[in-house]
């Protein structure tokens, strides 16, 4: 599934986990919508995630689910390796969280 996040989502994403989203006119974004589908990309300590909705509406409001696709490598933010992806957080919808 492909998923652009609105801007209340990404600052949500943000918010609640720190992560960094990678700007449009990053250069590995041509390979990263080639590899990954077209998503808001986030790059935080544990690696690159994308976030996807988990509700069938894809509202400001729904619930989130993180999925890691590639990890910093032995540790160091150095270079990412590319896996299966993998859940790595939930945000529940707003009027759920606390």
């Amino acid at each position: 599934m492909n998923m652009r996040l609105s801007e209340m989502q990404t600052q949500r994403v943000q918010d609640h986990t720190g992560a960094s989203v990678v700007p449009d006119d990053n250069p590995s974004m041509p390979l990263l919508k080639q590899n990954f589908g077209d998503h808001t990309f986030f790059l935080d300590n544990e690696g690159l995630h994308v976030w996807e909705a988990v509700d069938d509406d894809p509202s400001d409001g729904a619930k989130l689910v993180g999925v890691r696709i590639a990890s910093w490598s032995e540790g160091e933010e150095k270079a990412l390796v590319p896996h299966d992806p993998a859940p790595s957080h939930v945000l529940e919808a707003p009027d759920a969280e606390s």
